[in-house]
């Protein structure tokens, strides 16, 4: 049984409110028998998905016990991810997977099932039961709003919950779907002897076949019990008037109205529901059920998840045409973009590295037009170099930006059904990590290699490359996922970007009380300034000098740096992701 007692949810008041906190929850009791089917409606705003939602544990009470069979679910150990499951209103899936892939990725990531013989079977059962069967070849993309509903309840239904939370999955639907969604649910609740199948939804025209209706107005429960008493309690001749009389009273006058007369509607709801002649969809549901649909589903190790992540994002990405493509212009275009810059000055750069170093200092001492090559010699080395490293970060920003934040519903119902926030943030270190080896390695390796050798190690210049993709990549990842939305992630990223190069001191040179305080901050500084430094041995270093008055420093330390950088977007990144971030 679910038991909620006087559950009260107070939360601060939004700024130049009169009101230094808001109740959303009030003083709200109910007790909710197994096996059992229950909508929660009411107008909207009335707290229906809030008290969803602390059922759920994704909101905590501010006052008031909620047990479990019991069991206390605020002072004691919390339901399992395998006992309890949340529909969201809208479909939480990727659309470019199958309707099968969805459902086997969710068994993979929140049962130890894959591999074993029960793993078809299981999947077959839950295809059967939510009338999936014929689509499962079909993605997400292209399937109706009932299909994207029956798909989310089927997402949940891999660990067997005894505790289904459905938030407005009948919402939006055309009546023959509601219709078809609400009895899907009523067979899921006939399902499992243990289970409670909880709805809310703003519609009044199928409760009937609820078992019991508990109606929300103003964060006071006013009513709960059979659908067929609802028209007698409020006075009304259709459940649609609930709504308009409700507005004929306070709040509070509904909630002490129900107080007193509560017990004698809790009797009715405890007790055994009439035997009806079963559906054939609740009949075949019976002939399927599993012996073992009460047990909690072992979670899968980390491995198993950060696997099964991995193996999604690259499916996913297969499939975006979109951004293959792009990815594809970058990983060409942008060095080509580089070489174009030096086309002008690759001859005198080579011919200037084909000299001794004591011909170039002896002819810099006679020769004027010899400075002048080395002056631009030392520009376009320069300019190279942070081109380079800008373009990287350029790269890494567009990889990342999006990444979590994309996909942050889906991350916060996964996180709830078991998912650990390590084995996610490894899947995208290790996705996100491919493309910054190609993408600096490539850049470094190709621009060298046309321009016919640029001064210094290249293994340094390549190792500080990707360390600043790696940065940038990293900085913007937790970026994602701290933003609440996409763009919001994506603005910030290309803002980060942007700032790179004229605060990194390569064009102009910042005032020497800047220059300490921004340098930290700026991964392209570390990058540019470690790649120069790294031919102080050869003469191009005197000429680098020349063209820049930043001071430049060693390769050890911009690696240093730029590996703390790292290791901050990780942290940002881990906290964003295993933070709660729901609607």
């Amino acid at each position: 049984m679910l038991e909620a007692l006087n559950i009260d949810l107070e939360v601060d008041a939004p700024p130049n409110s009169e009101l230094e906190s808001l109740h959303l929850l009030k003083e709200v009791s109910l007790s909710v028998p197994q096996g059992h089917l229950m909508a929660i409606v009411g107008p909207s705003g009335c707290g229906k998905t809030t008290l969803l939602k602390v059922i759920a544990g994704i909101l905590e009470q501010t006052d008031g016990d909620l047990k479990w069979e019991g069991r206390d679910l605020k002072e004691e150990e919390d339901l399992h991810p395998g006992e309890l499951g949340y529909v969201p209103q809208f479909s939480v899936a990727h659309d470019l997977l199958t309707v099968e892939e969805c459902i086997a990725n969710s068994m993979s990531l929140r049962t130890q099932l894959p591999g074993t013989d029960e793993f078809e079977p299981k999947l077959d059962h839950i295809l059967k039961t939510t009338g999936l069967m014929e689509l499962a070849d079909r993605r997400v993309k292209v399937l109706s709003g009932g299909q994207k509903r029956r798909l989310g309840l089927a997402l949940e239904l891999v660990t067997n919950p005894c505790l289904l939370l459905c938030d407005e999955v009948t919402s939006g639907l055309d009546p023959k779907s509601e219709q078809e969604i609400t009895e899907l649910l009523r067979v899921l609740a006939r399902e499992n002897k243990r289970r409670i199948v909880i709805n809310v939804t703003h519609s009044l025209a199928s409760l009937n076949a609820f078992d019991s209706v508990l109606v929300m107005y103003q964060g006071h429960l006013v009513y709960h019990g059979p659908p067929k008493l609802l028209t007698h309690y409020f006075s009304v001749e259709h459940p649609e008037d609930v709504y308009l009389r409700l507005t004929q009273r306070e709040a509070q006058e509904w909630h002490e109205s129900w107080q007193k007369k509560r017990s004698y509607y809790e009797e009715m709801l405890l007790q055994k529901p009439e035997a009806s002649e079963p559906s054939t969809e609740e009949a075949d549901a019976a002939k399927n059920e599993e012996p073992d649909a009460l047990a909690p589903e072992e979670l899968p190790s980390l491995v198993s998840q950060v696997f099964t992540l991995l193996h999604r994002r690259w499916t996913i990405f297969r499939r975006d045409r979109g951004q293959v493509w792009l990815h594809l212009a970058m990983l060409i275009g942008f060095p080509l973009l580089v070489v174009i810059f030096a086309l002008d000055g690759i001859k005198p750069l080579q011919q200037l590295n084909q000299r001794q170093d004591q011909d170039i200092i002896y002819e810099m001492q006679r020769q004027a037009q010899h400075q002048l090559d080395q002056m631009q010699a030392g520009g376009i080395v320069s300019g190279l170099i942070m081109l380079q490293v800008v373009l990287v970060t350029l790269m890494a920003s567009n990889n990342a930006a999006r990444e979590i934040a994309g996909e942050r519903l889906i991350l916060e119902r996964e996180k709830l059904g078991g998912l650990s926030s390590l084995a996610y943030v490894i899947s995208k270190v290790l996705f996100l990590g491919v493309f910054v080896l190609a993408q600096s390695i490539w850049m470094g390796v190709f621009v060298d290699m046309i321009v016919g050798g640029l001064p210094g190690d290249l293994i340094v210049k390549l190792v500080l490359l990707v360390l600043a993709s790696a940065a940038m990549t990293s900085i913007c990842l937790g970026i994602s996922a701290l933003s609440r939305t996409p763009e919001k992630a994506t603005i910030l990223s290309i803002y980060l970007v942007g700032f790179q190069l004229p605060l990194s001191g390569a064009v102009l040179t910042l005032p020497d009380w800047l220059e300490g305080a921004v340098n930290p901050f700026i991964a392209a500084f570390w990058a540019w300034s470690g790649s120069l430094h790294s031919m102080s041995d050869t003469a191009f270093y005197e000429a680098v000098k020349r063209v820049t008055d930043t001071t430049l420093v060693a390769p050890e330390l911009a690696a240093f740096i730029l590996l703390a950088h790292v290791i901050i977007g990780l942290c940002m990144t881990y906290v964003g992701s295993k933070g709660s971030q729901w609607e």
